[in-house]
C-alpha cells in the first residue's frame, strides 16, 4: 500500500494560505472567494476549452492495466525526492554571506534558489507520474491527459500566486529587523522582533516554503492514488 508523504488533500494548500496571510498580517476569508468552478472558468479560454474537450475523448493505454509495483516504485521516488528537497530547504540560511547582514537580497537569493528547485522537481515528478499513466490503463491515460491540460492552463496563474510569496517574505525581514518601537501598529500584529531576528525569519521563510512544497507536490499524489486505485494485484 501507498504511504502518503503528505498531509491530507487540501490541507497543504490551506496551510500555505494562513502562512502567507500571517506572515503579511492580514487576514484570510475563503467564504469571500468565488466559487472553484467560477475560478476555473476565469482561467479556461476557448482553446483551453478544446484541449479539456480533446483529453475527456483520449482514448489510449493498454487493457493490461498498472501493477502496484510500478505505483509503489513511483511513490519512493516521490518520498525520497521530497525528503532530499526538506533536507535543503531546512538548511537554509546556514550558508547566507552579506557584507550587510541586515541586507535582504542574499536572503532572497538563496530562497528564489531553493524556490525553484522545489518548481522544477515537482514538474518532474508530475510529467513522470503522467508519463507512466499513459502506458497504463485507458482510465489512467484518459487522467493523465486531463492533468496536462490544468497543468498547461494553470501554469501562469500558479506562477503568479507562488511568486508573491517573496514579496510576503521581504515585508517579514523588514518587520523583524526593525526595533519594535519603530513599529507600525499593522507591522506589530504580525509579531515583534526577537532578539535574534535573522534567525527567526530563516526559521519562517523554511516554513512557507516547506508548505508551497506540499501544495505543488498534491497533484503528484493525486495521481499517484489513482494510479493506487487502478493498480492490479499482480507482483
Amino acid at each position: 500500500m501507498i504511504q502518503s508523504p503528505l498531509r491530507q488533500p487540501g490541507v497543504a494548500r490551506s496551510r500555505l494560505l494562513q502562512l502567507t496571510a500571517s506572515a503579511a498580517g492580514i487576514k484570510t476569508d475563503d467564504a469571500s472567494l468565488p466559487c472553484v468552478a467560477e475560478r476555473l472558468g476565469r482561467l479556461f479560454g476557448l482553446g483551453d476549452t478544446m484541449s479539456l474537450d480533446s483529453a475527456l475523448a483520449f482514448r489510449g493505454g493498454t487493457p493490461a492495466g498498472v501493477t502496484r509495483a510500478a505505483v509503489e516504485q513511483l511513490a519512493r521516488e516521490l518520498a525520497t525526492t521530497r525528503r532530499a528537497l526538506v533536507e535543503r530547504i531546512q538548511r537554509y540560511g546556514h550558508e547566507t554571506e552579506a557584507d550587510d547582514p541586515a541586507a535582504f537580497e542574499p536572503y532572497l537569493n538563496a530562497w528564489l534558489t531553493l524556490q525553484r528547485k522545489v518548481a522544477a522537481s515537482s514538474r518532474q515528478l508530475r510529467d513522470k507520474v503522467r508519463k507512466a499513466m499513459k502506458d497504463q490503463s485507458p482510465t489512467l491515460a484518459r487522467l493523465a491527459e486531463l492533468d496536462a491540460v490544468f497543468d498547461h492552463t494553470m501554469a501562469g496563474y500558479t506562477s503568479q500566486c507562488f511568486s508573491r510569496i517573496s514579496t510576503v517574505l521581504e515585508q517579514r525581514f523588514q518587520t523583524l529587523k526593525t526595533p519594535p518601537e519603530q513599529l507600525s501598529e499593522h507591522a506589530l500584529h504580525a509579531g515583534n522582533p526577537p532578539t535574534d531576528w535573522r534567525h527567526r525569519y530563516c526559521e519562517e521563510a523554511q516554513t512557507l516554503l516547506l508548505a508551497e512544497l506540499d501544495v505543488r507536490l498534491e497533484p503528484v499524489l493525486g495521481l499517484l492514488e489513482a494510479c493506487h486505485n487502478e493498480a492490479s494485484d499482480s507482483p
